[in-house]
């Protein structure tokens, strides 16, 4: 019998602490929120399970103060990740929980020579002219939860209307109705109202479809902004951008200022 492991060997990290303590919060939340969705079932009545005795286990074994722990532990590994801590947590309505999951995410600027590759890896690189997605049966690939917390990011960008970054979503959002003035049918590329295939068809460049496209501006603006200044603080090279680069823009935005 060939018991050898062949599995790959883990991939080194260079903050494994605040990577170990993200883990810890994040496997610990997976279990709370499993036992809250339980809990609501019951409630509900989708369940005839006991609503307390989970209430119960989850204190006996102290769930919320283990939750809690694993943040401040987090959030204590990755103060001591270097300069880009302090610049990050200085942006409006960036909290310390967040910026902890995010760098514990990336963990190492030096894997990313290009801010291409960091928006790969989060989820928010174009490829061949589309946006990367997953596919079914396919590895993911990107990191789905960091996209996630970037997206939470950019909302709290726009709640907390947070200097520099919630300007150029507004300017992207208005630079955008600009081009498309009115809602149309994606299939028929005709105004929405004069579609006749409303249950088949779909809308473009409605509302909502507008806000997402200004929120992407705005967060991969922000995510070239972090990689620029993350690779800055640890002395290694960085590259002009390919809009700036190749394709010549000069309206480059620069980072957020301390």
């Amino acid at each position: 019998m060939n018991t050898q492991d062949k599995r790959p060997d883990p991939k080194p990290r260079k903050n494994p602490h605040l990577w170990q303590a993200y883990l810890w919060w994040d496997e610990l939340m997976q279990m709370r929120k499993r036992h809250t969705l339980r809990i609501s079932s019951i409630e509900k009545g989708k369940s005839n399970l006991d609503a307390q005795f989970e209430r119960d286990m989850m204190e006996h074994v102290q769930l919320d103060t283990l939750v809690c722990h694993a943040k401040k532990e987090m959030i204590a590994f990755g103060r001591t990740i270097g300069p880009i801590w302090d610049w990050f947590t200085s942006i409006k309505g960036v909290g310390d929980h967040t910026a902890a999951k995010i760098l514990a995410q990336f963990d190492d600027v030096g894997k990313f020579a290009t801010v291409s590759k960091f928006w790969r890896f989060a989820g928010w690189a174009v490829v061949d002219g589309r946006i990367d997605r997953c596919e079914k049966g396919k590895v993911s690939p990107y990191n789905r939860r960091l996209k996630s917390e970037c997206y939470l990011l950019a909302e709290s960008f726009i709640k907390q209307q947070t200097p520099l970054y919630v300007d150029i979503y507004y300017e992207e959002k208005e630079r955008q109705r600009r081009r498309h003035p009115v809602t149309e049918c994606r299939e028929c590329g005709i105004p929405w109202e004069e579609c006749k295939h409303h249950k088949a068809h779909h809308k473009q460049y409605n509302d909502g479809h507008l806000h997402h496209r200004a929120m992407r501006k705005m967060i991969k603006i922000f995510l070239s902004h972090l990689w620029l200044k993350w690779r800055e603080f640890e002395g290694l090279p960085v590259s002009e951008p390919y809009v700036q680069a190749i394709l010549g823009h000069t309206n480059i935005v620069e980072p957020y200022r301390v």
